[in-house]
């Protein structure tokens, strides 16, 4: 499982100002995280406390992770092979090093 903090969008400072009821309902709302979680029977990706991709599968599955387009990539039931792009989640060199351990 990797946890991130998600990143903040332009306008969500000015928002936040605490001279405002509005800033005081962001604040209470603020905290969002970014999630990638891979068992052996599902693939969860989370950003900004969104449901991106919730894969569950019943058989094994071939995952592997392609570092020069930054996603994961598996055959689903059809044989058809399917890719989850990471570019939101704003991977590091050290985070790539452990997806790759991970599915190995």
């Amino acid at each position: 499982m990797f946890k991130k903090e998600s990143k903040h969008h332009f306008f969500e400072p000015l928002i936040s100002s605490d001279t405002s009821l509005l800033g005081i309902l962001f604040l209470l709302k603020r905290k969002k995280f970014d999630y990638l979680i891979i068992t052996k029977k599902r693939i969860l990706y989370i950003i900004r406390n969104k449901v991106i991709k919730n894969i569950s599968y019943n058989y094994d599955l071939k995952i592997d992770f392609n570092s020069v387009k930054n996603s994961i990539e598996f055959y689903s039931g059809e044989q058809k092979k399917e890719y989850i792009e990471l570019n939101d989640f704003r991977i590091t060199t050290e985070e790539i090093q452990q997806i790759k351990r991970a599915l190995n």
